[in-house]
């Protein structure tokens, strides 16, 4: 019998792992599950997720599955052993490819047996099948690798591993920045055994099988614009929402607005393969009615306000300046944390690695900082409640500050659009009127 693997937990990243999913958590202003009791308890499982936004995909299935993960990642960033020390030590495993050299292929054998152990030890794998990421909302091409490791894995067991394959669906409502929603939804497992006899017939055949299967089931859970006419549908699917949440009764929750949004984008491709001149004449009408968005400095979000209350407008003023003094405390105290990770992720080529980045630094620059600051503070003062109070200011105001920020910009925004309305400003109205009529032609075109 095989010996199984033993998942050791050192403390170190007994440590991380507590602190990653903390720093994940606060991170994003609400998370999301959905279908997590479809995953099997117990029977081993490889999560299949889309990946569009860099190491934070992985993080997120991470944190939803609600347990250690064991991730294969590509070889080449394993080629420090410094780097290669601590990808092994967070449980993330090299897959070589023909590009990281043909005779590079053989490790893949010992890879292989340690993915097999960790299978047969009831401990889930996590493999992004699409092979690299892209910041776009649609799932591209998938890779065999995960489908041979999942059949090799079958074999090895001779087929008793009964072995899943749990389709992932993440969306984000920001790539880049913090505070933003994320969503993970897990879908309905697919079973490897249900392949097995096709895959004795023919193993390539049973291999492209449950690519279309997996491929299927991955966008049921996700948002997928296809390639052709991406911007244009992408832009619909923004304007369009707010008018099937108002004729749909259903709670405004983020699964809800993805599948509205899914729903939105079937039904646009569906109507341009059908009268492509629509994708022509929409993203014309479209184009136009940007750069007047654009000259005149605001935003669709904008026009697709409701009339304000007066009342409830001048309360939330007055509470955002009632609550300033905290405010400013909090971003003074916490301006380097805050300012420092932005800073940095913005000098990053790869946009799609921006919150990776922006994520990866605040997760050690924040405790670094509080710390260094607390001590500095308890040279000034020798009261024990004074320096337990500072201390426990250090991350709330942080905290507070940070969200606070994010809904003045959304009150500035709010007080713009009721100071156009009670001036009456014609070229807002002009952008109000204009924007209904286009809503009109989309709502036409997905119900032709």
């Amino acid at each position: 019998m095989r010996e199984r693997f033993k998942f050791r937990w050192p403390l170190l990243y007994r440590f991380l792992y507590s602190w990653v999913h903390l720093a994940f958590r606060l991170y994003y202003r609400r998370i999301t599950v959905v279908g997590y009791e479809k995953i099997p308890s117990d029977t081993p499982v490889i999560f299949a997720p889309n990946h569009q936004n860099a190491l934070m995909d992985a993080f997120a299935v991470d944190f939803a599955s609600r347990r250690p993960l064991v991730f294969l990642a590509r070889a080449d960033i394993f080629k420090k052993p410094a780097i290669a020390k601590i990808l092994n030590m967070l449980r993330i495993l090299p897959i070589y490819r023909i590009r990281d050299g043909v005779e590079s292929l053989g490790l893949n054998q010992e890879v292989f047996d340690n993915t097999v152990n960790v299978l047969n030890s009831n401990i889930p794998i996590c493999i992004l099948p699409e092979g690299n990421h892209e910041g776009k909302k649609r799932l591209r091409p998938l890779k065999k690798g995960i489908f041979r490791i999942a059949f090799q894995a079958e074999k090895s067991t001779a087929y008793s591993l009964n072995l899943h394959i749990i389709p992932v669906g993440i969306d984000y409502s920001d790539y880049y920045n913090a505070g933003s929603d994320l969503t993970v939804v897990f879908g309905t497992p697919i079973k490897i055994a249900d392949y097995i006899a096709q895959y004795h017939d023919n193993e390539q055949k049973a291999i492209n099988t449950m690519m279309k299967v997996l491929a299927e089931n991955m966008r049921s859970v996700m948002i997928h614009i296809p390639e052709e006419n991406y911007d244009l549908t992408y832009q619909i699917c923004e304007m369009y929402e707010p008018n099937v949440w108002n004729t749909c009764n259903v709670n405004r929750h983020p699964y809800n607005k993805l599948t509205i949004r899914q729903y939105i984008a079937q039904k646009a491709t569906e109507a341009f393969k059908q009268h492509p001149e629509k994708a022509v004449e929409i993203g014309n009408v479209l184009d136009g009615y940007n750069m007047n968005l654009s000259r005149m400095g605001i935003t669709d979000c904008m026009l697709q306000q409701k009339k304000p209350r007066i009342l409830l407008l001048l309360a939330e003023t007055m509470l955002s300046i009632l609550l300033l003094p905290l405010h400013l405390y909090g971003m003074t105290l916490n301006f380097i944390p805050l300012m420092f990770p932005v800073y940095i992720s913005s000098k990053i080529k790869d946009l799609h690695f921006k919150s990776s980045i922006h994520f990866g630094i605040s997760l050690f620059l924040f405790p670094v900082y509080y710390l260094l600051t607390w001590l500095i503070f308890s040279f000034f003062t020798d009261n024990l409640t004074i320096r337990l109070l500072f201390g426990i200011s250090l991350p709330v105001s942080g905290f507070f500050a940070f969200y606070n920020n994010l809904h003045m910009k959304k009150l500035w925004r709010r007080l713009r659009v009721f100071s156009y309305r009670i001036t009456k400003n014609k070229n807002f109205d002009t952008m109000y009127n204009d924007r209904a009529q286009i809503i009109d032609l989309i709502k036409t075109t997905l119900n032709s």
